[in-house]
């Protein structure tokens, strides 16, 4: 898509479209995170947004590289853009649920999904032919800076990061 497309994209309510395939290795957490923060800055996502997408990336796609069952499989990262919101989609071979469990103070796991949660307005997953998508939804006003629609505050200024907080209630 050319920067002249996002105006368009904007102004006619067409959903923007990307996705990539990932081996389930360590290092492909951080190819996730390049690839989601070039497609959103390419889009004209306003910061915070971006960063918050980027951070749920990393949890999202560390989980389905420590779920993963074969080495063969791939993880897809998916990326979807309409009316000031972003859906994230991971993929992977597994159809065990996530849950978020109570992170622990001592634990360095754990707080991934507390982490999705926080950051987005949703999040859930679904069954899909020889795994699952594990999802998530933002609110991500532009930046204009792309030629989008003029940028969009988000609740009291604060960044979604910056409004969670521990006592998050858990799905158990």
């Amino acid at each position: 898509m050319v920067a002249g497309d996002v105006s368009e994209a904007a102004s006619t309510g067409r959903v923007r479209r990307l996705g990539t395939r990932l081996p389930p290795i360590g290092r492909s957490a951080g190819e996730a995170r390049d690839f989601v923060g070039a497609a959103l800055r390419s889009w004209g996502v306003a910061e915070p947004s971006t960063s918050d997408i980027v951070l749920a990336t990393s949890e999202l796609v560390t989980n389905a590289i420590e779920h993963s069952t074969a080495a063969a499989s791939e993880i897809v990262v998916e990326l979807a853009q309409s009316a000031g919101r972003v859906v994230l989609r991971v993929w992977d071979d597994t159809d065990q649920v996530p849950v978020r469990k109570p992170p622990s103070l001592l634990s360095e796991r754990s707080r991934g999904l507390t982490i999705v949660a926080a950051l987005s307005t949703a999040w859930g997953y679904e069954s899909a032919r020889g795994g699952k998508w594990v999802w998530a939804e933002f609110g991500a006003p532009t930046s204009g800076v792309s030629g989008g629609v003029p940028a969009a505050t988000e609740r009291d200024g604060e960044s979604a990061a910056r409004r969670a907080t521990a006592s998050l209630p858990l799905d158990n």
